[in-house]
């Protein structure tokens, strides 16, 4: 089944097959055309869900972060026309030693 859904070019057509990004395609293939489960790890975020429902207190237990220009973390930090997608102040409320961040 593997040789089917990825090999030659069949990863990218079967995501243009559903019609969805690619985290999802592996997803799509593992579960529904492996028929293997896949496990949930709820600090692992796709761009599909929205950031700002994570709450700040649970920012640095997180695993992955993705954003669009809708769809960004609720945080406080740096000025918004400087940060915009809040990477920036995610940065510094994880490593807060570095030079750049705010005291």
């Amino acid at each position: 089944m593997y040789n089917f859904c990825c090999r030659g070019g069949q990863f990218m057509r079967t995501g243009e097959k559903i019609r969805l990004p690619d985290d999802v395609t592996m997803g799509y293939i593992i579960e529904h055309l492996l028929k293997k489960p896949l496990t949930v790890v709820n600090q692992f975020h796709s761009h599909l869900e929205p950031m700002k429902f994570i709450r700040r207190e649970l920012l640095k237990d997180q695993i992955s972060f993705s954003y669009s220009s809708n769809n960004i973390i609720k945080l406080e930090g740096f000025d918004i026309l400087r940060d915009p997608t809040r990477f920036l102040s995610l940065h510094c409320l994880l490593f807060p030693y570095f030079d750049f961040c705010p005291r």
